[in-house]
């Protein structure tokens, strides 16, 4: 196996068709079905299922295709890093994060970031911690925040904040006028949460039946305006004005949450990933001065 073939097996699964391949590789078609053919003696078995109308990965594609991803990513990254020495940081590095942080976090990290590496593409996304967790295991993501994770082999985790759950309620309800609200009542009210935040709150205090769980906060705040019940949400939800139009965000005492920046463990990270990890450490130490995060120390 070789990279050429590789490169030719990932182009014809994007593609679907050995012609189409053959076109963005700007080869001839019967080099890259003799590159497939030979791919497919290597690994010992079949990769695509033929047709007139092109080809299909089989479950052994699927299979080599996610493994092919991530070599030709890491021979990428390893070029890209070693050419930094002489032509300065370059590259492409992935990073998610619940959607209420990227919020707060991924305009003023991409203005800073590309100002000190400006040849280094980010691809910044939203996303739930499973499905951070399964990427950074797959090695298609290099960095996400992810939310209250216990140990684990294949990922590194390194917690840099905490932060506070709110309660959001119509201005002039009577919950909006309280300072706060103690975690364990929520239970007695209509909630309305996501699933990762009520996952946190039944491994503190028990089983909660919210009237709707939802993922996302600005659909949470509107059920909340057309008097559903009282979204809880992560205080930087509250970063979006529209979020909490008419509405009063209230503490939720012993709701705080841990995030943590995780990485891919057991294989080297690009200098472009390490340098994008040391920006949102130091954007998150930014913003824990200013009251939008709470420090790590800071208990629930």
């Amino acid at each position: 196996m070789d990279l050429r073939q590789l490169r030719y097996f990932v182009s014809v699964a994007d593609s679907g068709s050995i012609s189409a391949a053959a076109v963005i590789l700007h080869v001839a078609q019967s080099a890259v079905s003799r590159q497939i053919l030979r791919l497919e003696d290597e690994v010992g078995g079949v990769l695509f299922q033929r047709s007139i109308t092109g080809v299909e990965l089989t479950e052994s594609g699927h299979v080599l295709l996610e493994r092919a991803r991530f070599i030709l990513r890491e021979i990428e990254s390893a070029t890209n890093d070693v050419s930094t020495f002489s032509r300065g940081m370059r590259g492409t590095v992935r990073m998610a994060a619940p959607a209420s942080a990227g919020r707060v976090l991924y305009v003023p990290l991409v203005q800073r970031f590309h100002a000190q590496f400006p040849q280094v593409q980010l691809e910044l996304s939203e996303g739930t911690t499973d499905e951070m967790l399964r990427s950074l295991a797959a090695g298609t993501l290099d960095l996400g925040l992810v939310t209250e994770v216990d140990p684990r082999e294949d990922v590194m985790l390194k917690p840099i904040l905490r932060e506070e759950a709110v309660l959001l309620a119509p201005v002039g309800n009577p919950l909006s006028k309280r300072k706060s609200i103690v975690a364990r009542d929520l239970p007695k009210m209509p909630i309305i949460i996501a699933p990762g935040l009520r996952r946190i709150f039944e491994e503190r205090y028990g089983a909660l039946r919210p009237v709707v769980q939802i993922h996302s906060s600005n659909p949470a705040a509107e059920l909340t305006r057309s008097g559903v019940g009282y979204a809880v949400v992560p205080r930087s939800a509250l970063s979006t004005p529209d979020v909490w139009r008419g509405l009063q965000g209230v503490p939720v005492r012993g709701l705080n949450t841990t995030r943590m920046i995780a990485w891919g463990k057991g294989r080297p990270a690009s200098l472009a990933a390490r340098a994008l990890r040391v920006a949102v450490e130091q954007l998150v130490c930014q913003r824990i001065e200013e009251k939008i995060f709470l420090p790590v120390s800071v208990k629930a």
